[in-house]
């Protein structure tokens, strides 16, 4: 009786006229796409929040892990990290799983336990992670073999899960798969991914890694990475060398076929080493990609360290030069600013005032220091009842105390207009 049912439900189907247009069976041979894992800000303080973002495509299931747990293909989610933490997503589909990582910096966080690491100690160090050979053909297997130092917890996705600080483990994917070693400790995660290759049928297209430019920003170094290649890139993990000795890593999300992105070697200071230095950042680095092209990975640039000489002035060639920037009528006084444009403090001198070329008072200037100016005014009862006064002239240093750098620029004459 049981195997008649699904016989007459199909007949009853068929009897109501039922549209089985519109039914279909879905199947596909992709692995997913992450288009984005981003924070924003990256960079936040104790006991502020962070927003992760993320857009992924072609995925059955997408999770993230420091406890967020499975999320949907598209969605902020905020977070509070307690340290700096890396957030590795993973989206999944029957054709397999790719990875992509952010980071979200956490400064003024406080220390851990004293029975584990502190984050003084800086985060896990993977001394090696790879897999021998890292190409098999379709049924075939390979061994992982990793070492991991300065980790409270090592764990290996892909069902490998917890493992210890050093080991190997054999593994048969049935497709080119990518495995993602996860190291933790109080200071936070560090995550490394490679790829094994399982030859069979050619891919309909694959991504291609390059290095397009390197940046130096203040003690900072960026650089932009492109995708050239014809199918999606997923998470990887570029290297900078300085002198061709390895100074920092940098996770690297997602890149979609011809995409590109600038990225910044976070927590390392670039400082110059006389007389030049050589940087290269190499993408890829683990072979987390199985790219086009292993052969272009590299970019270098040659950076000369720049002196800053400040010229040397002899002692003879600094002087004052006293210069009278504006005149002015203030009630019955007449008002001026000087000021010393020359090399050297000038000497305590005085100003004279002129009026239609009679002297009509002098004023006491003290000493002033190079680039600085003040303001003085003459004890003269200025009577202003003539509409226009001219040839108001105010020269300073009248007595030649300062020997200056010009002495012709002393004086300043203007018609001033009753107020």
């Amino acid at each position: 009786m049981k195997k008649l049912f699904p016989l007459l439900l199909l007949a009853v189907l068929f009897i109501t006229g039922c549209d089985l247009s519109g039914l279909s069976i879905t199947t596909t041979n992709q692995q997913p796409v992450i288009n984005s894992f981003s924070a924003s800000p990256s960079n936040i303080s104790a006991g502020e929040t962070s927003t992760l973002n993320w857009t992924v495509t072609g995925a059955a299931t997408v999770s993230i892990d420091q406890g967020i747990g499975t999320v949907a293909l598209t969605g902020p989610r905020a977070v509070t990290p307690a340290a700096t933490t890396i957030y590795m997503l993973t989206a999944s589909n029957t054709a397999g799983s790719v990875t992509a990582t952010t980071q979200v910096i956490v400064s003024g966080a406080t220390s851990p336990p004293e029975s584990t690491p502190s984050p003084s100690e800086g985060l896990p160090v993977v001394d090696y992670f790879m897999a021998n050979p890292p190409s098999i053909t379709a049924g075939g297997s390979t061994t992982l073999g990793w070492n991991v130092s300065n980790a409270t917890s090592v764990v290996i996705d892909n069902g490998v899960g917890s493992v210890g600080s050093a080991g190997t483990t054999i593994v048969s994917p049935a497709a080119s798969t990518n495995y993602t070693l996860a190291a933790a400790n109080a200071t936070g995660s560090y995550y490394m991914t490679i790829a094994v290759l399982v030859t069979g049928a050619a891919p309909a297209g694959m991504p291609d890694l390059i290095i397009q430019d390197i940046v130096r920003s203040g003690d900072s170094i960026t650089y932009t990475i492109k995708n050239q290649g014809d199918a999606a890139a997923g998470a990887s993990t570029s290297t900078l060398l300085v002198d061709s000795a390895t100074v920092a890593n940098d996770g690297v999300g997602s890149l979609a076929p011809g995409a590109s992105s600038t990225e910044t070697f976070a927590g390392y200071t670039y400082s110059c080493t006389l007389p030049s230095d050589t940087i290269t950042v190499k993408a890829d680095t683990g072979g987390a990609v199985v790219e086009s092209s292993e052969v272009n990975n590299s970019y270098s640039e040659s950076w000369a360290c720049l002196l800053q000489i400040q010229p040397i002035v002899p002692v003879f060639a600094l002087k004052p030069d006293l210069v009278v920037e504006d005149i002015w009528i203030d009630g019955h006084t007449i008002r001026y600013r000087i000021k010393n444009d020359g090399t050297w403090a000038s000497a305590a001198g005085y100003s004279r005032l002129y009026i239609n070329g009679d002297v009509k008072g002098n004023d006491s200037v003290p000493a002033i220091a190079k680039g600085d100016s003040l303001a003085g005014s003459f004890i003269y009862d200025f009577d202003c009842a003539l509409p226009i006064i001219k040839e108001v002239k105010v020269t300073a240093d009248r007595g030649g105390t300062s020997t200056e750098s010009d002495e012709t620029n002393n004086s300043r004459t203007e018609n001033l207009v009753c107020p």
